[in-house]
């Protein structure tokens, strides 16, 4: 079973909160998150290479991970291949720690259906693998 997802992936206090049935905790972040909305691909990393790679964008980023939408459900635990596929306009005096990785392996960490009147979509909490 998915861990419950965070309430609200970009807040200003830089934690995330996780409910069960008994208890809600609170989850201080360790990097802060930037705001983005970076298009890009989503593989599963596989022997197979049968896997189509699936659109998303991510809505924020960190050092350590991100949060992706798409609209395919990936299975907590699963790794994808990450990749930007377009940038959006940004000055080229931007410091690269206010970009996020072009290519990257990552794990879901969790995720969570979204409700939307036009598409079925996803998020999901993704850890970068170095």
């Amino acid at each position: 079973m998915d861990k419950k997802a965070p309430t609200h992936c970009g807040n200003k206090h830089n934690t995330e909160m996780k409910e069960n049935a008994s208890e809600k905790i609170i989850i201080a972040r360790s990097s802060p998150r930037i705001s983005t909305g970076v298009i890009v691909t989503c593989r599963p990393y596989s022997s197979r290479g049968a896997f189509d790679a699936i659109d998303g964008v991510m809505a924020n980023f960190s050092s350590q991970g991100s949060y992706v939408e798409t609209s395919h459900e990936f299975k907590s635990g699963t790794i994808l291949i990450l990749r930007v596929v377009c940038y959006p306009n940004m000055p080229s005096s931007m410091p690269d720690v206010q970009q996020p990785r072009s290519i990257c392996l990552a794990e879901v960490k969790w995720r969570q259906k979204l409700t939307d009147e036009n598409a079925i979509r996803y998020g999901m909490g993704l850890r970068y693998l170095d």
